[in-house]
C-alpha cells in the first residue's frame, strides 16, 4: 500500500468523526458522560469481537499487553474529552484536542528520538494556526474544562505514537478488537461505580449510540490500526487534525451553525496543511 492511500484511509476516519461531534453533543444534553461512553464502548466491543472471532487463535501474551495497553489511552481520551467539554467551550475542547498534533513529534523525539520530515514539520504549524481560526479558541483563559481535554491531547498522542509502534507487529483484527473491548471494560468499571439510571436512554438515543460504535469506534480504530502500519505517527496526528474542520462543516450543513471568514480561513491551513505533507522535499546536497 502507498502512503498516499494510507492516508486517505486516515483522512475517512476524520470525516466519520466529524459526524460523531454533532450526534454525541445531543446525546450528552440528555445523558451523563460514564453512560454514553459505557454503552458506546461496550456495543462496539460486543460487535467488533462478534465478528474478528476467529482472529483470537492467534492470540498471545505480547498481542494482548500492546491491545490493554492501546484500550487504556483509548478509554481515557475518550474519559478526559468528555469530562472536559463539559466545563468548557466547543471552541477551547476542539483547539486543544488537536494539540496533539504538536505533542506527537514532540513525544516521538523526546522518547523515540525520531524526527519527522521538514514538510510535516511546517504542516504541523499550519494546521495549528488553521485550527486555531477556524475554532476561534482563546487559549489565554483556561480553566479547569480545559485542562482535562489537554490530558486528553497527552493521551490521544500517546495513542497514535503507540499505535505506530505496535500495529505493525499484530494482526489487525485482533490489536483492535482487544484494545476495544479493553476500553469497554474500563468504561463498565467507571459505571459501576456510581448509581445511574438506564431509562433515561431513549431508542433515538440507542441509535445514535449505534452509529458512534459502527463507525465511530469500530470502522476508525481498524482503519487507523492498519493505516499506520504504512505512515508516520506525526503524519497521522497532522492528518487527524481535520477532524473539527469536518465538524463544522457538517455543522454548517445541518444548519447548526455558520462558519465566519476566519473559521474558513483556519479551515483552507489545516487543508493545505495535508498537502504540505504530500509533498517530498529533497535533500540539498552541499556544494563544495
Amino acid at each position: 500500500m502507498t502512503r498516499l492511500k494510507a492516508d486517505l484511509g486516515l483522512m475517512s476516519i476524520t470525516v466519520f468523526w466529524g459526524t460523531t461531534f454533532i450526534i454525541s453533543k445531543l446525546i450528552l444534553t440528555d445523558i451523563p458522560v460514564s453512560l454514553y461512553l459505557a454503552i458506546r464502548l461496550v456495543l462496539a466491543a460486543l460487535i467488533l469481537n462478534f465478528i474478528i472471532i476467529k482472529s483470537y487463535h492467534k492470540i498471545n501474551r505480547i498481542v494482548l499487553r500492546d491491545s490493554i495497553i492501546l484500550g487504556f489511552l483509548m478509554f481515557f481520551t475518550f474519559f478526559f474529552q468528555m469530562k472536559g467539554i463539559i466545563h468548557t467551550t466547543a471552541s477551547n475542547a476542539g483547539f486543544i484536542t488537536g494539540l496533539s498534533v504538536i505533542l506527537v513529534p514532540i513525544i516521538g523525539f523526546i522518547f523515540l528520538k525520531t524526527k519527522p520530515a521538514l514538510n510535516v514539520i511546517i504542516g504541523i504549524f499550519l494546521a495549528l494556526a488553521g485550527l486555531l481560526l477556524l475554532t476561534g479558541a482563546d487559549p489565554s483563559h483556561w480553566n479547569q474544562g480545559d485542562i482535562l481535554v489537554l490530558i486528553c491531547s497527552f493521551f490521544a498522542a500517546l495513542h497514535i505514537i503507540y499505535t505506530g509502534m505496535v500495529s505493525i507487529k499484530h494482526d489487525v483484527y485482533l490489536l483492535t478488537g482487544i484494545q476495544v473491548a479493553t476500553a469497554g471494560i474500563l468504561s463498565m468499571t467507571i459505571l459501576m461505580a456510581a448509581p445511574f439510571d438506564f431509562s433515561m436512554v431513549s431508542f433515538s438515543h440507542l441509535g445514535g449510540l449505534l452509529y458512534l460504535a459502527l463507525f465511530g469506534t469500530i470502522y476508525a480504530y481498524l482503519m487507523q490500526t492498519a493505516m499506520q502500519r504504512h505512515t508516520t505517527p506525526a503524519r497521522t496526528a497532522l492528518i487527524f487534525a481535520l477532524e473539527p474542520l469536518f465538524a463544522a462543516l457538517f455543522a454548517m450543513a445541518f444548519s447548526l451553525e455558520r462558519l465566519t471568514s476566519l473559521q474558513w480561513t483556519g479551515g483552507i491551513l489545516i487543508v493545505l496543511s495535508m498537502i504540505l505533507a504530500e509533498i517530498w522535499f529533497p535533500k540539498f546536497k552541499k556544494i563544495k
